[in-house]
């Protein structure tokens, strides 16, 4: 499993953002799970989507996270399920860490800035 923490104090749809985000650069056959809870002060949206990878014949799943407030969104990103083997002899060819960069790197085109990182 890999996750990474960003943070922005930009005001931006990072609901629209992520969708467009999630539907054009994975390739899940069921979709894309997406929730949202609002409450008065903050609104809070989870995405999840899976890919298959085939240099590891495996599923990899992509959540994202993100609390949105008044001054600040928050976007938590994990990525899990990318590693060939069996419990405690399983490897991983960097897949995880793939999918987590990807949307890193395209959140940080809008502004974020990555505070936390496994």
């Amino acid at each position: 499993m890999k996750k990474t923490k960003l943070i922005s104090q930009y005001s931006i749809d990072i609901e629209k953002t992520l969708t467009d985000w999630f539907y054009s650069n994975t390739d899940s056959r069921d979709g894309v799970f997406i929730k949202k809870i609002i409450e008065p002060k903050r609104k809070v949206m989870i995405f999840i989507a899976e890919d298959y990878y085939h240099r590891i014949s495996s599923t990899l799943t992509l959540t994202v996270i993100v609390e949105q407030t008044l001054n600040q969104t928050s976007v938590e990103v994990v990525s899990s399920g990318g590693k060939e083997g069996y419990h405690y002899f399983s490897f991983s060819y960097g897949a995880e860490q793939s999918a987590v960069n990807r949307i890193v790197n395209f959140l940080n085109a809008y502004g974020f800035t990555e505070i936390e990182s496994d």
